[in-house]
């Protein structure tokens, strides 16, 4: 006799909804870390400063060049300089010098700002615009720089100042960085050249990569399903109406990106204008599709009530003829009359 094999009892399967909660918390816990490790959540970032030589003497002023804003359209990079003396140039109260300052800040080769602080006053920070280079055309991955100069000179006498500078940065989402080259002679003046360069940083760019994502996504959805329901004559008027939320929704998801330039960069034409031209393209073919499909069926309609009307009409018209030729011809029987006697 042979035996038959009892077949094992199927195991019991775990669920993984805890080994994905547990994934996702940890996701969430290398995130944190890694922005309370690089400081994105503070306020300000110390630029790091690539200095030629640092300035001799004792007698020296530091401007401390706080970046407050890198617009880019507008190819403008905003800040504030406040100047912090030392040596003799310290006045006898806290915050005030003892000689007067004059800062020329030179940007573009013109003179964009020049700051006079009197002897003896109270020294506040004053704003500043530097003319930016390399505007928004690579959107994400721009790199603007600033290159401008600035001198330092004693009010009253033309002499000049030692310089040196403490740069930082509150301009979010940009990384800066500066150099400052070795100093020339112009007449009177010490004028240091100073370059500053920035970028994105990691988590604005891989935010706006996952915008675009999803944008080539939803045009790819579009294509194959559209298609499909043409191949297969499944097209309905719910497609259309998704188009058109697609169409609306594409200019809102770029407006809304880091950030967001205006339009007319390499992004719009590599990959925002193509995917809004595929998606009007079909809206406009399901929609003409879907009128010349539907006008056929209601004119079909028309015609096949139209035909059943004069068939109608054409067979009332015949009776009557026959009944009319009944009552004149004996042979032909008639409809049946009762006589009463």
């Amino acid at each position: 006799m042979s035996r038959r094999s009892t077949p094992d009892p199927a195991k019991p399967r775990r669920n993984p909804a805890a080994r994905i909660l547990a994934a996702c918390v940890a996701l969430l816990a290398v995130y944190y870390a890694v922005l309370v490790a690089t400081g994105s959540l503070g306020t300000s970032t110390q630029v790091d400063l690539d200095k030629a030589a640092a300035p001799t003497g004792s007698d020296l002023v530091t401007l401390h060049l706080k970046l407050q804003e890198v617009d880019v359209a507008n190819r403008v990079l905003r800040a504030t300089i406040l100047p912090a003396p030392h040596g003799d140039l310290v006045g006898r109260k806290t915050g005030e010098m003892s000689r007067g300052l004059r800062i020329e800040v030179a940007s573009g080769g013109a003179a964009t700002s020049v700051i006079s602080y009197p002897s003896k006053s109270i020294i506040d920070p004053t704003a500043v615009e530097l003319a930016l280079d390399r505007g928004d055309v690579a959107y994400p991955f721009d790199r603007p720089f600033v290159d401008f100069s600035v001198s330092a000179q004693d009010d009253r006498t033309g002499a000049a100042v030692p310089i040196a500078l403490d740069v930082e940065s509150s301009s979010r989402p940009w990384v800066m960085s500066a150099t400052m080259d070795e100093p020339r002679t112009e007449g009177a003046k010490m004028v240091y050249p100073v370059q500053i360069d920035g970028h994105r940083d990691t988590l604005t760019v891989t935010l706006i990569m996952f915008y675009l994502l999803v944008i080539l996504l939803t045009t790819l959805i579009a294509v194959v399903t559209i298609g499909s329901a043409l191949v297969q004559r499944t097209l309905e008027f719910s497609n259309v109406i998704w188009l058109s939320a697609t169409l609306l929704a594409f200019p809102t998801l770029r407006n809304v990106m880091p950030d967001a330039p205006p339009l007319g960069t390499a992004l719009d034409y590599v990959v925002f204008f193509p995917c809004v031209c595929a998606i009007a393209a079909m809206l406009l073919w399901t929609g003409l599709h879907l009128v010349r499909r539907e006008s056929a069926v209601l004119l079909g309609r028309a015609s096949t009530e139209d035909a059943d009307d004069s068939d109608t009409e054409a067979d009332a018209g015949a009776d009557a003829d026959r009944h009319a030729a009944g009552d004149a011809d004996p042979d032909v029987p008639g409809p049946r009359r009762t006589v009463s006697v």
